[in-house]
Order: C-alpha cells, then structure tokens, then sequence
C-alpha cells in the first residue's frame, strides 16, 4: 500500500471515518455515496481495494444482508485505526459533513 499513495489515501481516509463512527456500516456504494464526497475516491476500484486491504487487515469484516448485499463495518480498535493514521504521508480526503 506504501507504494500506492491514492489507496493510501482512501484507507486513511475509511480509517478516520470508522474511527469517528465505530458503529457505521454500509455497502460499498453507500460509503461512497453517504459516507464520502464522491469526487475525492476517485474510480470505484479504488475503494473496492482499499476496502479489500482493509479486510485483509482485519480493521473491517463484511456481513451479508438478507437482501444479498454485502455491508462492511469495523472490526479495529481504536488503536488500530490511531496507527493506521498516525503512519506518514497521512494525507485525509474529504468525508461529507
């Protein structure tokens, strides 16, 4: 990821949100489109991998809802998401307010 400065950037910036909202979870469309300015994820894959590297780091664990979509929610303490922000080049994209 350290070589990758745009998913980088997208991990850091669903690590500050789910740190400031441990409780949220959502699919991946409604954390583009509720969570963040779209513009600032850039194209969809992005997030899709960044969620991915999130998963694999067991910060995030999806859940199947009875519709059949997958949601994701937080799984990482709050240490894990202050380390995963505190790491250099923390550049934050823009959350909606």
């Amino acid at each position: 990821m350290k070589d990758d400065p745009e998913l980088q950037a997208i991990v850091r910036a669903l690590a500050h949100y789910l740190y400031a909202n441990p409780l949220a979870s959502d699919s991946a469309g409604g954390i583009r489109r509720w969570w963040f300015d779209e513009e600032f994820l850039g194209p969809e894959y992005l997030l899709d991998r960044a969620i991915y590297w999130m998963k694999e780091h067991g910060l995030i664990e999806e859940l199947a809802g009875s519709d059949g979509r997958v949601r994701w929610r937080r799984i990482g303490s709050d240490e894990q998401m202050r380390a995963l922000l505190a790491e250099p080049g923390n550049g934050r994209r823009k959350t909606k307010s």
